[in-house]
């Protein structure tokens, strides 16, 4: 944990899941029961935190072995895989200047895992379509003149709120040469993302990542990105070793996602610099 704390700290743009508490329940099943159970559990930070609906989901790791989801397994609900991605032509399109900043904050991040003894982690990917029907996510979130949005209100309606979503994006939109934003300017543009801002370092910098209500846009200005790293609790012992020895020889070994830390890292970020533009 102090690793984990120093590196978020040091690193206020990185895309690691925010842990922000373990917590401990003493249950019991009834009250004759001697002793309590005790239920342990943390409480993580949503990437997925927005008003905006996510149209699609992925769950990237940079193998391929297994990564596929089965038609009748479909659900928009459900994180896709990596062969999913490659298969379906997706990417992350926001630009070389901030391809370059997202990449190099990746590498860090998985230098981190790597020199942890971890593996298994993921990036989670959310992406919304701007100008379509379906806007503000439904269920409570409030429109700028803080009346609730209705889920089920008329096609008129949902055109409506996708187009002021829409222009509302583009209107807080970055500009591509910086994208360092005063943490205020990003707070007052949507509230549910202000969670979100609270990463930001003493300069008041946004992570690059969230520096577009909470999202990243796309520099076709057709899709917001929400992205991170989770899953990061795996470490490479002697089961995980075995696990790869015997995948590997039924598999193509390189394709495998349970393999060495090092070995790890450096196909995540192989395959984060292909499939990021």
């Amino acid at each position: 944990m102090p690793g984990y704390y120093d590196h978020i700290v040091q690193h206020p743009g990185t895309l690691i899941c925010r842990f922000l508490g373990l917590h401990c329940l003493s249950v019991r099943k009834d009250r004759k029961a001697s002793s309590p159970q005790k239920l342990y559990f943390v409480v993580m930070g949503n990437m997925f935190n927005t008003p905006f609906e996510i149209h699609r989901r992925y769950d990237l790791k940079g193998s391929w072995v297994g990564r596929v989801t089965k038609a009748e397994d479909y659900d928009p609900s459900v994180a896709l895989k990596d062969v999913d991605f490659s298969d379906a032509n997706e990417a992350v399109r926001v630009g070389s200047e901030r391809r370059a900043k997202l990449l190099a904050q990746i590498e860090r991040d998985s230098a981190f895992l790597r020199d942890n003894n971890i593996i298994d982690y993921s990036l989670l990917l959310g992406i919304y379509d701007l100008g379509t029907g379906a806007g503000v996510a439904e269920g409570g979130s409030k429109a700028e003149d803080g009346h609730e949005s209705l889920g089920d209100g008329n096609e008129r309606s949902e055109h409506g709120r996708a187009g002021e979503a829409q222009a509302a994006v583009l209107s807080e939109r970055t500009p591509a040469d910086s994208v360092s934003v005063a943490a205020s300017d990003v707070a007052v543009s949507v509230t549910a993302t202000d969670t979100l801002v609270r990463g930001a370092s003493a300069s008041n910098e946004v992570p690059v990542h969230q520096c577009d209500m909470g999202g990243m846009l796309s520099s076709d200005q057709k899709s917001l990105y929400f992205l991170g790293i989770i899953d990061i609790l795996t470490p490479y012992d002697s089961k995980k070793h075995l696990e790869h020895w015997f995948k590997g020889l039924l598999h193509d070994y390189r394709g495998v996602s349970c393999c060495p830390p090092t070995m790890y890292a450096e196909r995540f970020n192989k395959f984060m610099s292909a499939a990021i533009m």
